[in-house]
């Protein structure tokens, strides 16, 4: 294993291209905190909605674009989209979930250990965990999927390009996924 491990990993791509998978790899791999900044999301709009406090934030993963009666007849994804756009940056502003896990990057950090975050896709977003732990200790995985449909998949998040701000990028595609972990530790070794 690299001797210098990036305490951030945001992971970015786009619906159903494994981010959530190659963040629990890479927190067994480097004994990371892997979450998604979707978590914090969906408990918010869950709550918005009514449905119950101790819903599992997974609780609709198998049918997130099939339209639902708990969110008013839309997909879960159209509901944590719009409870995002709608809702919360316009009234805490665009970087309100990387601030809501500022703290826990912030304990990852003092205890040495990397915070590893799946679902990123907004600047706004990231640029507060980045400050935070440095652009020389943080490393963008973009996750791609050639052979995956998922492009027709609505989202709202963007394309990240983090090189301009001086991080490490990686872009992985389905050809690397057999020897995910070797291509990511060979970056880091070269880069870290």
């Amino acid at each position: 294993m690299p001797t210098s491990i990036p305490l951030l990993f945001l992971i970015s791509g786009l619906p159903r291209t494994g981010k959530n998978r190659a963040g629990i790899s890479l927190s067994m791999h480097f004994y990371g905190d892997h979450f998604a900044l979707s978590d914090i999301l969906k408990i918010e709009t869950h709550k918005h909605y009514g449905l119950a406090k101790d819903l599992p934030i997974f609780h609709f993963e198998d049918t997130k674009d099939d339209t639902n009666v708990c969110f008013g007849g839309l997909t879960p994804r159209e509901a944590y989209i719009n409870f995002s756009e709608q809702i919360i940056k316009p009234k805490f502003g665009k970087s309100y979930l990387g601030r809501k896990v500022l703290p826990r990057v912030i304990r990852n950090k003092e205890n040495h250990t990397p915070s590893i975050i799946s679902g990123v896709g907004f600047l706004e977003e990231v640029m507060p965990l980045i400050k935070c732990v440095g652009t020389s200790s943080t490393l963008h995985l973009e996750i791609i999927k050639e052979d995956n449909p998922s492009d027709t998949l609505q989202d709202s998040r963007h394309k990240l390009d983090l090189r301009v701000w001086g991080v490490s990028e990686l872009a992985i595609g389905p050809s690397d996924e057999s020897d995910f972990l070797a291509k990511v530790e060979h970056h880091i070794a070269q880069n870290f």
